[in-house]
């Protein structure tokens, strides 16, 4: 795989912090997008009746289906799921459409007596702090990914 170039671009929610990534996989030139002001992806892989699309709808959770957008150059775009291994994660959180928030969680060591009572793979250090999450509108996602030490990277 072969990155070509990154940069921000606007986005289809209104935000001109989306990060375009373009590389070149198996011979084919692939772009993917991360609109950190709308916390939503997509890719030119991602288009309506794709089989990327078709996946994501036999596997995603209803929340994530309802949130879906399809945009002007047929696009799909999906909220995402941020996971940095050690530190926690963020997702989209709530019961549906109007109602959802961000939820950022961090990742914390699995102690021995866990590890005593619960059946972790041997090589999983670390779970999410679920009692410990922390909701942020829908607006704020770069807010949620600071908790969990995304721009210490």
């Amino acid at each position: 795989m072969n990155i070509n170039k990154d940069q921000l671009v606007e986005g289809p929610f209104g935000s001109n912090a989306c990060y375009e990534q373009n590389f070149e996989q198996d011979g084919k030139q692939i772009t993917t997008w991360l609109c950190f002001g709308s916390g939503y992806t997509t890719s030119t892989l991602m288009t309506t009746g794709s089989k990327t699309v078709l996946d994501l709808l036999e596997t995603s959770p209803e929340l994530y289906k309802d949130l879906m957008h399809t945009d002007d150059k047929d696009r799909v775009w999906v909220p995402a799921t941020m996971t940095l291994p050690g530190k926690g994660m963020v997702f989209v959180d709530g019961t549906d459409k109007k109602n959802w928030k961000w939820s950022a969680v961090k990742a914390i060591e699995i102690t021995e007596e866990e590890r005593k009572v619960k059946n972790f793979p041997k090589d999983q250090q670390y779970k999410m702090d679920m009692q410990g999450a922390k909701l942020f509108e829908q607006k704020d996602f770069m807010d949620a990914l600071e908790v969990i030490g995304f721009y210490a990277i």
